[in-house]
């Protein structure tokens, strides 16, 4: 594989209601930055992703716009999250050289690795499709109105993004989920929808999704932890 077959995806259009503010939480301060910034650094600067494409919302275009670098490819997002996934695989669809990868982010991970990277790209070009994944560390029951049961935890496993995918059949696959309306929660399970079984590789717990105010709070003791390693 050469440095420049693959783009990123990166997803910043979702609402986050659970941060509890009146606007994007991408736009909240981590650090010196935010949280968008530091999501897109890391793609931004891995040498084997030629191009970024961001999905936005439509009322956060003209500030988001103004705050992130001229190179990357600005998307309207949509309703659900595989509606933005759609968007952007139609905008970079119609460029005349079709990448052989493509990985799907969410940019509310903002600690995401150049090796996290450098692993799923690895892992799809080998397998088709391939996610991240750690295994869960806290006893697990599943609750129903008349009784509780312990799942077996080493069976169960904590999902990430990015999630790496061959263009063709992530790009097939969201057709067929707007031709058959189905509503899934990631772009692995749209891929296993289809027929396709994905890989999975070791995650990283760094990688946290920032969804709370707790969250953010946990990001910044991370990134203080990360400046005085």
């Amino acid at each position: 594989m050469t440095d420049h077959d693959a783009v990123a995806v990166v997803l910043a259009a979702g609402r986050g209601t659970r941060m509890g503010e009146n606007h994007n939480k991408l736009l909240l301060t981590l650090g010196t930055s935010t949280i968008l910034e530091f999501s897109l650094k890391a793609f931004l600067q891995h040498p084997r992703i030629c191009k970024v494409y961001l999905t936005v919302a439509t009322q956060d275009l003209p500030i988001i716009e103004k705050t992130i670098p001229q190179e990357i490819v600005l998307v309207e997002g949509g309703e659900r999250r595989q509606d933005s996934v759609h968007h952007a695989l139609s905008k970079l669809l119609q460029k005349r050289e079709i990448p052989e990868l493509v990985l799907i982010h969410d940019a509310a991970r903002p600690f995401c690795s150049a090796k996290l990277i450098t692993k799923i790209l690895d892992a799809t070009l080998e397998h088709d499709a391939a996610i991240p994944v750690l295994p869960l560390v806290d006893t697990i029951r599943h609750i129903t109105k008349d009784k509780t049961k312990v799942l077996n935890r080493k069976e169960l496993f904590a999902v990430q993004t990015p999630q790496g995918f061959r263009t063709e059949l992530i790009q097939e696959a969201s057709k067929q989920a707007i031709k058959n309306n189905w509503e899934v929660t990631d772009d692995a399970s749209l891929m296993e929808k289809t027929g396709f079984r994905v890989a999975t590789v070791e995650g990283e717990a760094n990688n946290l999704k920032i969804t709370t105010p707790a969250d953010l709070e946990r990001a910044n003791w991370i990134l203080q932890s990360m400046s005085n390693s």
